[in-house]
């Protein structure tokens, strides 16, 4: 116990030599989870990542039943404004880039609908506005599909009305009550796009949401120094040297892992207390669940230490190793991206990262879950722990007999 003490006080004392990088590493989390939030916390809310934008409008027809049409495009909230204006005004409105595009209603539009003529919808999209131009010539698209199958209805009645050998008077007013219903159904419906929401399926805000994503990369981080120690140590030979003394590899571990516990559980403490207080995070969850979840996940950053400790053989290349190994964890398990938007195999190579699984939990706690929430999560994450510990303790068995 007395060298393993002697050891931790010195690792204690080498650790806070360097007092700016203690800093840094408590500091960062907060820094760039306060800048997640204001950066793009506004992109979560939203429906759509395209910015309402004008449409001009050319009515030639002018009657009740265009101004209803003219109604339900006002109503579309990706178009910020719609313009009535005539054709000429209109296509300098585009020429300017005023508007995303141009809907040309023709004359007699109503009347040729009823009696099947097609009276074309003319759709001028902006060259230099690409998805808008888009959008509008698939929401013009739209529309013509529902009056091409209105106008197919009543053709329909027409055909197998007269077929039947209705009197002209009884088959005029089918025909009449017909039109009228399947054009006023066409142009007047009540709505024009379906909103589909997809999310992760917890109640969080955005603060919570990019806390629980990146407390997981920046305690990652934290574990990093306990770990570069012991790969300068075992670089230097003065882990080899120890070796000869009544002190063994494992205590030489376990002191540079409880440096690395201290910084984390302080860190760890900071982000508590300071989420709570200027984002509102909820932190109300059981003690029990939010210490089992942080316990799973402390022993996760601990195997992941000294694993990347294990492998590498100098200073340089534990940074390499293990700051691109965070940095594609933290892609890979959702930290950067959100995972619903992600192709399904990068969901499903993302349950093989400690990001994936810690994140989860967190957002469980946040979202008021039970340990029941967070069993599962805890249970990966050991499991992970256990798997990278053994493969750790081979590398050093195979670098000890080398």
């Amino acid at each position: 116990m007395i060298p393993f003490m002697a050891l931790l006080r010195n690792d204690i004392r080498l650790f806070l030599r360097d007092w700016k990088a203690c800093v840094l590493v408590l500091a960062s989390p907060l820094v760039f989870i306060s800048f997640f939030i204001y950066a793009l916390s506004p992109y979560l809310e939203k429906s759509s990542f395209v910015e309402p934008f004008p449409l001009a409008l050319v009515d030639k027809e002018n009657t009740t039943q265009t101004r209803l049409l003219i109604n339900q495009l006002e109503e579309i909230r990706i178009f910020s404004d719609v313009r009535k204006m005539d054709e000429e005004e209109a296509i300098e409105a585009l020429i300017d880039k005023e508007v995303g595009g141009v809907i040309i209603i023709p004359e007699d539009f109503t009347y040729s609908v009823s009696v099947g003529e097609n009276k074309p919808v003319t759709v001028i999209g902006n060259g230099s506005m690409p998805l808008q131009a888009y959008i509008v010539k698939n929401t013009a698209q739209g529309a013509a599909n529902l009056v091409s199958a209105a106008q197919s209805a009543i053709n329909t009645i027409w055909y197998y009305g007269k077929k039947a050998g209705l009197p002209r008077d009884e088959l005029d007013a089918m025909y009449n009550e017909a039109a009228m219903g399947y054009v006023m159904q066409a142009i007047g419906r009540t709505s024009v796009f379906d909103e589909a929401e997809t999310g992760t399926g917890y109640d969080v805000t955005p603060a919570e949401y990019f806390t629980a994503a990146l407390i997981v990369v920046f305690m990652m981080f934290a574990g990093m120094p306990g770990m570069k120690m012991l790969v300068v140590e075992k670089s230097g030979g003065i882990t080899t040297r120890l070796s000869a003394a009544p002190v063994r590899i494992c205590k030489i571990v376990l002191s540079k892992l409880a440096v690395s516990l201290m910084l984390l559980v302080i860190q760890f403490g900071l982000i508590i207390l300071l989420t709570s207080k200027f984002f509102n995070n909820y932190w109300g969850a059981p003690l029990k669940d939010v210490l089992m979840l942080f316990g799973a996940l402390i022993l996760a950053v601990s195997a992941w230490s000294v694993l990347t400790a294990s492998i590498s053989p100098t200073p340089a290349s534990a940074d390499i190793i293990g700051n691109l190994g965070i940095l594609l964890m933290a892609v890979l398990g959702g930290s950067i991206y959100p995972l619903t938007s992600m192709p399904e195999g990068i969901r499903r190579i993302s349950m093989l990262t400690i990001n994936r699984w810690a994140m989860d939990g967190f957002m469980i706690l946040f979202s008021g879950g039970s340990t029941a929430g967070i069993t599962q999560n805890v249970l990966v994450l050991a499991a992970m722990s256990f798997v990278m510990f053994t493969a750790a303790a081979s590398f050093m068995k195979l670098a000890g007999r080398r």
